[in-house]
């Protein structure tokens, strides 16, 4: 491999370890602050509901039994928003229970309220009844709110269940399909004042469906019916938003509030499935029920995990303006709901103010001026990702008009952190120093962010996406995308900048393992996709590095290595134990269930529809591809690039990565679309500021539009560091 291109003397080579250790230092760091206490933990402390309510069973307060009857009031379009002076009885409740923001997520992103009920009484996702939620759900239009088709959502499970565990599920107001075990239906729901059934510990009390904005009497009738329910002594209320009355998906409102004479201190809420403070999912109420009535029968096989208070306040990560929980949970539903609904609106707003820059900047090109606009613009999109995630520090979401809010924090984050970087780099001697250092806080907060919890992933435009269930806890797509960019352009910068082969080949294996540690651990990242990716990407840039070509038996080590690296940390996860498992210990059971092949299946089905339900990604395809082509041929007009060593090193180990990113995840396709902001972004940048790149531009404008192509050629560096690839 050809020596480094720098000079004695050089800052670059202090530079590259300095980012490397910012980067892994920062991680470590952040980790022990988790472990010690001083900073949120990557999942937060919780204390079992069924606890006290078993108690005061066991006390005989509930008429005898085993457990505690649990009431759930499932009201359609009911959101956070709506709580308030005009609904003392949901502010009381809210104000002495436990709070979070329930995402109402079936098989479809938008659930309406059939969809939400037979997703409770299966215990897991499952499919809408109706297409159209406004009109299955009109407000008023009866006690089941149109919360269930005329056959009714299927209970045989949930009842089934119950049965099991000595008792039945009573239900108001909701047409029952298939019962199977033990269940009553009484035809009255909540505004008709029905008389719950002593013989059965579970009741699920339907209520008239909210339109969003409730301009009608249907909620103060709701909330006034909700305080004149007569409760089984020791019973516990649950009330819950039950599916969407609209065609946007919204965070809706959860509470739960144990029916007792002494006041409860205010919580938020959480579950071992979304492991987030103030944050619950539909199918979390499945086992919740069956919790809180004392019913725990083996085997169940639920999805979802049975909601627990947050027992340490340090662990809420509640938004500076929230004063008590039930307003952190309200803030939460509010954020997560915006940073979905705004997503489009908010990288549109910045496509229309950066993109005409930079077409600017590209047209200038052969000017000094239009390259710095160039490179401005470029490292500016660069820093847009981390930016989008530092926006959650503020709570953008509480202001009066958030979209122009968060795009201007997002803008205003993205240009410091680029100017920044540009000034710091004006005196480095290369075009690579601005991109590494943008790439290195990037990975800095991604890092931290994920080992606390990714609350900042909660709530940036491309974060978890929660209200989609994409993900709730850990690395999603997009962040490995980002996170993945940032490493390869850290990466080629070290590989760029360190003369010593050995020394560039340690930088690279560090930041590999560190970016591998981080997406493996149950507590980060939780993400088995990006393990076999990183490690592959970081096995063949260590080829390259090393001199060695990618003969199939490198090929074959460095895939082999891969997997068993893979399955390692999902055994490892296993071996937990069900309550601590993440989805990587879980689909080492589906193994041994016998159940992998389709979750396998249906995740590939879900990769492939991206491409069928948004056309959009294709362009991220066709970008690929096109990176794929300038990777092999390497054009003469793109010199610059292949000027700079560690590029050449990195591009095809880079193109690698993308691909089983792309096929190893559901959503890959957005992993690879991340990644490729990235590292187009750097490589624009490289091209505006290299004096490589300088020169073709002013030869370009010298010659104008009808001036002579440059001929195509292999970059300079093409026959050194590329020559470790074997092609």
């Amino acid at each position: 491999m050809r020596a480094g291109s720098t000079a004695p003397g050089s800052p670059l080579p202090v530079a590259a370890w300095a980012l490397v250790l910012a980067v892994l230092g920062s991680w470590l760091l952040a980790a022990v602050a988790s472990l010690t206490g001083v900073a949120p933990a990557s999942s937060p402390d919780p204390t079992p509901l069924s606890g006290s309510a078993t108690a005061l069973a066991d006390a005989g307060e509930d008429g005898g039994g085993t457990g505690a009857p649990v009431v759930l009031v499932g009201i359609p379009g009911l959101t956070w928003d709506l709580v308030g002076e005009d609904t003392p009885t949901l502010q009381r409740l809210a104000g002495t229970g436990g709070s979070a923001a329930l995402v109402a997520r079936g098989t479809a992103v938008t659930t309406c309220a059939d969809g939400a009920w037979s997703s409770v009484a299966a215990g897991e996702r499952a499919g809408a009844m109706t297409a159209d939620c406004r009109s299955s759900t009109p407000a008023g239009s009866g006690e089941d709110g149109g919360a269930a088709s005329a056959a009714g959502p299927d209970l045989s499970r949930l009842s089934t269940l119950a049965e099991e565990g000595g008792t039945c599920v009573a239900t108001y107001g909701l047409r029952p399909g298939l019962v199977g075990g033990a269940a009553e239906a009484v035809e009255e729901g909540l505004t008709e004042s029905p008389s719950l059934d002593p013989g059965c510990r579970i009741h699920l009390v339907t209520a008239p469906a909210v339109l969003p904005g409730d301009r009608s009497d249907t909620l103060g009738r709701v909330d006034a019916a909700l305080g004149d329910l007569a409760l089984p002594l020791g019973s516990t209320l649950v009330v819950s938003g039950m599916g969407q009355t609209s065609d946007l998906a919204a965070a809706q409102l959860l509470v739960i509030a144990p029916t007792r004479s002494v006041e409860t201190a205010p919580t938020l809420l959480t579950s071992s499935s979304t492991r987030q403070a103030g944050l619950v999912q539909l199918v979390d109420l499945t086992p919740t029920l069956l919790d809180l009535a004392g019913v725990d029968p083996p085997g169940t096989g639920l999805p979802g995990g049975a909601v627990a208070h947050v027992s340490d306040p340090a662990d809420t990560g509640r938004p500076p303006s929230a004063a008590s929980p039930d307003e952190a949970a309200a803030g939460l539903a509010t954020a997560v709901t915006l940073a979905m609904s705004l997503t489009p609106w908010v990288l549109g707003a910045l496509a229309v103010l950066l993109v005409p820059l930079l077409a600017t900047g590209l047209a200038l090109r052969g000017h000094r001026t239009g390259r710095r606009l160039l490179a401005g613009v470029a490292t500016t999109i660069l820093a847009f990702p981390v930016a989008g995630f530092l926006a959650g520090l503020v709570p953008w979401w509480s202001t009066g008009q958030p979209w122009p809010v968060l795009t201007g924090l997002v803008l205003g984050t993205a240009v410091i952190i680029a100017v920044g970087a540009l000034g710091l780099c004006r005196s480095w001697p290369s075009p690579l120093a601005a991109p590494a250092v943008v790439s290195a806080v990037t990975a800095v907060v991604l890092g931290v962010d994920v080992i606390w919890s990714a609350r900042l992933g909660l709530v940036s435009v491309l974060g978890l996406q929660p209200v989609t269930a994409g993900r709730f806890y850990g690395q999603g797509n997009v962040g490995f995308g980002i996170l993945l960019g940032a490493m390869l352009v850290l990466m080629a910068a070290c590989v760029s900048w360190l003369v010593e082969r050995r020394a560039a080949a340690l930088t690279v294996a560090l930041l590999g393992a560190g970016a591998v540690l981080l997406g493996a651990a149950p507590q980060a990242g939780a993400d088995f996709g990006s393990v076999p990716a990183l490690v592959v990407g970081t096995g063949l840039v260590l080829l390259t590095v090393l001199e060695r070509r990618w003969t199939p038996r490198a090929l074959l080590l460095v895939g082999g290595g891969a997997l068993v690296l893979g399955a390692g940390v999902m055994t490892l996860d296993w071996l937990r134990g069900e309550g601590s498992r993440t989805h990587l210990g879980s689909f080492v059971q589906a193994v041994l269930d016998g159940e992998a092949l389709g979750i396998v299946t249906r995740k590939l089905e879900q990769s492939l529809g991206i491409l069928v339900s948004y056309p959009l990604s294709w362009l991220a395809v066709l970008a690929l591809v096109g990176v794929l082509v300038l990777v092999l041929r390497r054009p003469g007009r793109l010199d610059a690039l292949w000027a700079e060593p560690g590029i050449p090193a990195v591009a095809p180990a880079a193109v690698v990565a993308m691909v089983l990113a792309w096929v190893l995840n559901d959503s890959g396709i957005a992993a690879v679309a991340s990644c490729l902001t990235m590292l187009i972004a750097a490589a624009v940048v490289v091209l505006a500021l290299s004096p490589a790149g300088a020169a073709a531009g002013e030869r370009a404008a010298a010659a104008g539009p009808g001036g002579a192509a440059t001929p195509a050629g292999r970059g300079p560096a093409a026959g050194d560091r590329a020559s470790g690839t074997g092609r």
